[in-house]
């Protein structure tokens, strides 16, 4: 997977299908994520935007709570999702994020 900093910077990172993108971005030492929360859907610290808005990634369903959180950004667009609540598989090699910024 394709990683975009803040800073513009890109970094290759690995994951493990089944893994939540957080988690996939801690392993891979993507430390700008503050994900405050620990993943339990409270805080929107780890808003992504997914680049190719044709991915599935960016297509799938979000939940109720996602939803609601990502309406309440400042920023939101259609290719925002929550990195605590995208789960990689197989299908999403060469997966494409850029971290939103801050606030």
């Amino acid at each position: 997977m394709l990683v975009t900093t803040r800073d513009g910077q890109q970094h290759r990172v690995r994951f493990i299908p089944g893994q939540m993108l957080m988690d996939a971005l801690f392993d891979g030492k993507i430390m700008e994520l503050r994900a405050l929360c620990g993943g339990c859907l409270t805080c929107a610290t780890c808003h992504v935007y997914v680049d190719d808005p044709e991915n599935p990634a960016a297509r799938a369903p979000f939940g109720e709570l996602e939803s609601v959180v990502i309406g309440g950004l400042r920023e939101p667009r259609p290719n925002s999702r929550l990195a605590c609540q995208l789960v990689l598989s197989a299908a999403l090699d060469g997966l494409a994020v850029t971290l939103a910024a801050e606030g």
